[in-house]
């Protein structure tokens, strides 16, 4: 918890003595001037407010259960979009035509955990805290335990020097080892190293000198507690490939300090007095406490098969070429019987995505279709660390370096408290931070023909919400694809049971979608891809 706040100190130094890099003003355009009437805006207008309302009340539905990945109701929702696609006209396509992209992902929770101390068993989250996903099976039964300062190996301080800790289970501090001063003596100043701020560090020296387990006394166990409790009490959700292998992995337990006075007994004052030593002369110090210690952890691993969704719309001479429309389309799911529905996060964007791709096949079926191909495409597990997109962009259905941008669309239904009651809104984030180009082209769309207010507040680089990195757009934008993400903030229902379809406004969502399917037009007829030229 201390590195959490070194972290957060400094990046709101950041933000305050920073110069924002990208654009972060209000673009307002002028509503006076006559919006342009041409074939790209009757395409937009086959995108339509009543259809927006028909597709949102199904996906929002309590019978698509929350579309939390690995349910029922996700599969419902993946089956009802995939029919749309079809009855918009949209051909499969592939070696084995399908709407789908399989997505595999596995679920990891705790089977069965226990931590014993003399015989005495403690509770999970109350006393100590250990992560699943952080930590392999394990069974100890041991009569000691190695008190070794900080855990930390460097060619200046060794923790670790001259000692066996093969299958030991050691217990350690968070942070380092400083002066009373508070200067580091890895530093040798009151800035903190590494050691401090990436616990990995300390996992791995541990994992060299194939220790077993590790404990952590923790000053901030509550805090920890409560950053960490989702990843506890609900499954972890992670790609199938992205699992360490068992032979890299340390076991990591948090105590709380009232069961680490347990643990010690009375060896307590003894430790004390060995770290006192330690801060005193900066050099290391070990100590062997005896105690009855016994742990057991065992996980459970569920397979979980998830499903991106494709639509294709094939270009003309510049086929080869591809521009990516993406959203979400899962949720949270249920808490017990209350349904997070998620009408504006996302089945907002995930309707506008698939009203896009309704246009663009519209003017291909009419012999006006774009000059690049379009993939629209909806994505699974965003809710659980962007995770449909990241595999995507690893596992690309058409080759990256022939994807010119993506654009992406999350939550674009409601209305934030900057706003009301005016919803000719939308926050853009990141459209000048990759190629100016990009940014250029949706300034000249609005100022041609949506005259929305382009709000690009949240694409400071300062920005404490992080949005840039927090939807689909960023797995794109890490691999040097221009992207660009539209949103309309959050509100007092976002992630709540309250995010129902009755409070979805329409007609904004109509406009916004107009507008995005006119800038997708741009970019996939322009005569030249527009180019990355920002780092």
């Amino acid at each position: 918890m201390k590195v959490y706040l070194f972290l957060s100190g400094l990046f709101l130094n950041l933000c305050l003595f920073g110069q924002n890099k990208y654009i972060s003003s209000v673009s307002i355009p002028d509503s006076t001037k006559k919006i342009n009437k041409d074939s790209a805006t009757q395409f937009a207008e086959i995108i339509q407010a009543s259809e927006m309302k028909r597709m949102v009340y199904y996906l929002a539905s309590d019978s698509c259960e929350g579309r939390e990945l690995g349910t029922k109701g996700n599969d419902r929702a993946a089956d009802y979009i995939a029919h749309e696609i079809e009855q918009n006209g949209i051909p499969k396509f592939g070696l084995n035509p399908s709407y789908f992209q399989p997505v595999n992902f596995k679920w990891i929770s705790w089977d069965n955990i226990k931590l014993s101390i003399n015989d005495f068993e403690y509770k999970h989250m109350w006393d100590y805290l250990s992560i699943p996903r952080e930590n392999k099976n394990l069974n100890v039964n041991t009569d000691e335990i190695v008190f070794l300062g900080y855990g930390i190996e460097t060619s200046k301080y060794n923790d670790y020097k001259n000692l066996n800790l093969k299958d030991k289970v050691i217990l350690i501090y968070n942070g380092e080892p400083t002066t009373k001063e508070g200067k580091s003596y890895l530093t040798g100043s009151s800035i903190p190293s590494s050691w401090s701020l990436n616990l990995d560090l300390k996992l791995d020296a541990a994992k060299r000198h194939g220790v077993k387990c590790i404990l952590i006394i923790e000053d901030k166990f509550k805090e920890l507690v409560d950053l960490n409790r989702l990843k506890v009490l609900s499954p972890t959700v992670v790609l199938d490939i992205d699992e360490k292998p068992e032979n890299e992995i340390v076991n990591v337990l948090h105590l709380s300090p009232w069961v680490t006075t347990k643990l010690l007994g009375s060896s307590l004052k003894k430790l004390i007095k060995t770290r006192d030593k330690i801060k005193r002369t900066g050099r290391p110090q070990s100590l062997v406490i005896k105690t009855k210690l016994g742990i057991e952890q065992h996980k459970l691993e569920q397979q979980v098969i998830g499903r991106n969704i494709l639509a294709y719309i094939e270009g003309s001479d510049k086929k080869d070429e591809v521009l990516i429309i993406s959203a979400h389309y899962d949720h949270i799911g249920m808490r017990g019987k209350d349904v997070f529905n998620g009408a504006d996060d996302n089945a907002s964007g995930t309707t506008t995505v698939t009203q896009i791709a309704k246009a663009m096949q519209y003017a291909k079926s009419i012999g006006k279709g774009p000059r690049r191909s379009v993939l629209c495409l909806l994505v699974t597990g965003e809710e659980k660390g962007l995770l449909g997109s990241m595999y995507y962009v690893n596992n690309p259905v058409f080759p990256l370096s022939s994807t010119i941008a993506d654009i992406n669309i999350d939550m674009v239904g409601r209305i934030d408290d900057k706003y009301k009651p005016n919803g000719n809104y939308v926050y853009v984030i990141g459209s000048d931070r990759l190629s100016s180009k990009l940014h250029e082209y949706n300034e000249s769309i609005n100022a041609q023909y949506s005259h929305i207010i382009m709000d690009y507040t949240y694409n400071a680089e300062n920005d404490i919400n992080r949005y840039y990195y927090r939807s689909d757009h960023y797995n794109f934008a890490e691999k040097l694809i221009p992207a660009i993400f539209f949103f309309n903030g959050t509100h007092e229902d976002y992630h709540r049971i309250g995010d129902d379809p009755e409070k979805i406004d329409f007609n904004k969502m109509e406009k916004i979608g107009r507008h995005i399917f006119l800038l997708a037009w741009k970019l996939a007829n322009a005569e030249k891809r527009i180019s990355v030229d920002r780092k």
